[in-house]
């Protein structure tokens, strides 16, 4: 079960010879009864980028699947010999591959690039970690169940108050923890603020052609316009005062998400 997003991603040392594997496949939690809005937010990224760059992958739904990973978060995926995790080790694979969505970028643009993704890591993810597991009407009436759905007692209720207190712990240690939701909600409307004067009137984040960022932003903001929560602080709302990043989120998802 992923408990945090990554900001600063390892270094892996691929084969640069083997193609990308055509029997790829990404490995998720069950999407009906288990998955979370935190990891949800992080396959949709993952997918949307291997859309956008035409590499193959299917999909296989598996209640171990944080289990699977190599640092124990997700989305995670098994291309040949490799398994990779996190939006950041999947990108690299794909770049070790000969596939870039920014290759084309200056370097000053890259280095906005990684910024921004840092902000939305930051301050998006660490925003849905808050309430999916601190916030208590959606633990109580969300998280715990969809957590401990897949197992028996006693790890069906052990599992949940065990992950709250990681969770709790690392929030904590970000400064997040004892933060009002009214604070979380203030930053997360700040983010959104800065990525839609960064989007302008443009179709992608850096002008014609979509990067890693747009897959990632979209990941973020689709989930969190398609997820209500049993709380007063629907992040949702806070997309919907943004226009430019609404019809960001509906062109993606007609251009590449269309057929499902």
């Amino acid at each position: 079960m992923p408990l945090s997003t990554a900001i600063n991603p390892p270094e892996f040392d691929f084969d640069t010879k083997e193609p990308w594997a055509v029997d790829a496949y990404m490995m998720i939690p069950f999407e009906k009864s288990q998955i979370l809005m935190p990891e949800s937010a992080a396959v949709l990224g993952v997918q949307a980028f291997l859309k956008m760059t035409h590499l193959p992958y299917s999909v296989k739904q598996m209640h171990n699947a944080a289990d699977v990973s190599p640092n124990g978060k997700l989305p995670v995926i098994k291309c040949g010999a490799y398994v990779v995790s996190e939006m950041e080790g999947i990108v690299q694979l794909a770049q070790a591959k000969g596939v870039s969505m920014s290759a084309h970028l200056s370097a000053a643009e890259k280095a906005d690039l990684r910024a921004y993704m840092s902000l939305v890591h930051n301050v998006l993810g660490n925003a849905m970690l808050y309430f999916t597991w601190l916030d208590d009407q959606v633990y109580n009436d969300i998280t715990r169940h969809r957590v401990g759905s897949v197992y028996n007692f006693p790890l069906k209720y052990l599992l949940p108050w065990s992950l709250r207190r990681k969770v709790l712990s690392q929030l904590t240690a970000l400064k997040w923890g004892e933060r009002q939701p009214e604070e979380v909600y203030r930053e997360v409307e700040t983010c959104l603020l800065a990525l839609s004067e960064r989007l302008g009137d443009s179709e992608y984040f850096f002008g014609a052609s979509p990067t890693e960022l747009d897959a990632l932003v979209f990941g973020y903001l689709f989930t969190m316009i398609t997820t209500r929560l049993p709380n007063p602080h629907q992040m949702g709302n806070l997309v919907k005062h943004n226009s430019n990043l609404i019809k960001f989120c509906q062109r993606l998802e007609r251009e590449f998400f269309g057929s499902e």
